[in-house]
């Protein structure tokens, strides 16, 4: 199994390809690039029309304004400092870098702003590990509907917060895959120390939900509860929780698809080897000599025996 990248590859690769390769002289080329990251995300990459030295990365998040609500601008202003500008028109937030004065650590620049969805939907665990550790009496529950069909809801204590994801699965089949893939995390805490406890619930919503409205409640929904100690929500720890909660959801989907896809290869070289043995067992069946009544042979042209064994039937 693989980790999925935190970071978008795209803004990564056109940033460092644009800061690599300056022009000879001076004359910067438009860019225009609109494109969809995971949970109905959407990015714009475009140039200053005056100043095309001038390269903007412009993000549109559906809780932009619920975000708000737990410190997302702070965060931003922290990760990007001057590079933070006025959010472009139709778009949340926007940064924007100077390709005729580039930064030192290219890479490192080019990295952070490909995190800027990251850093966005890190707001919300950002308050809530910060008051953990500082040991600050808990909020109230906070409900983020990411996506149209789905949310995560984030329960603070006041040594361990609770994180909650809705998953809905749009083929039973994937039902069975999930309870099959999630009950690999329940059965890691046998064998690892300090591991984040991990429950899964079917058609019901776990009880820390309880008084919340609108829950999503059938056969294809699912609920996946993680609990974060302390331990895993300070100091260093604090920002690799971050990521890898994140990304929980696309990872899961994406190893039911992997696990579907290998699973439907064995099958097709199942029936490969089934049609090969079949093949091999058929009987071959030997030309026959007909005589006429003078004892001379012949071979008749039209025999159906032998088209028989011309066309392999």
């Amino acid at each position: 199994m693989i980790l999925l990248d935190f970071h978008n590859k795209i803004i990564e690769d056109t940033l460092l390809e644009k800061l690599n390769n300056p022009p000879a002289e001076g004359k910067y080329e438009g860019v225009e690039i609109t494109f969809a990251d995971f949970d109905g995300v959407m990015f714009h990459i475009t140039t200053d029309p005056e100043q095309k030295n001038l390269i903007r990365v412009s993000i549109s998040i559906k809780i932009f304004k619920e975000l708000a609500k737990h410190g997302v601008n702070e965060v931003l202003k922290q990760q990007y400092g001057a590079l933070l500008i006025s959010a472009e028109s139709g778009y949340d937030a926007t940064v924007q870098l100077d390709l005729a004065k580039p930064p030192a650590d290219k890479e490192k620049v080019a990295h952070n702003m490909a995190l800027l969805k990251r850093h966005c939907l890190s707001a919300p665990f950002k308050k809530v590990f910060d008051d953990i550790e500082n040991k600050k009496a808990p909020g109230q529950l906070i409900e983020l509907q990411y996506r149209d069909d789905e949310a995560f809801y984030i329960k603070p204590e006041a040594d361990r917060c609770t994180i909650i994801f809705s998953v809905q699965f749009k083929d039973a089949d994937d039902v069975v895959f999930a309870k099959i893939f999630l009950q690999e995390y329940q059965d890691a805490r046998r064998t690892m120390s300090n591991a984040p406890s991990v429950t899964y619930s079917q058609k019901e919503p776990p009880l820390e939900l309880k008084g919340v409205k609108n829950l999503a409640v059938g056969p294809t929904t699912g609920y996946v509860s993680f609990v974060l100690f302390q331990p895993h929500v300070i100091g260093k720890k604090k920002e690799t929780s971050i990521d890898n909660i994140m990304t929980f959801r696309n990872y899961l989907h994406y190893h039911i698809k992997c696990s579907k896809a290998y699973l439907h290869t064995r099958m097709r070289n199942r029936v490969r080897t089934f049609l090969q043995i079949l093949n091999r067992a058929k009987t071959e069946q030997g030309e026959k000599e007909k005589k006429t009544i003078t004892g001379r042979t012949f071979k008749r042209s039209d025999d159906p025996q032998q088209e028989s064994q011309d066309f392999n039937i």
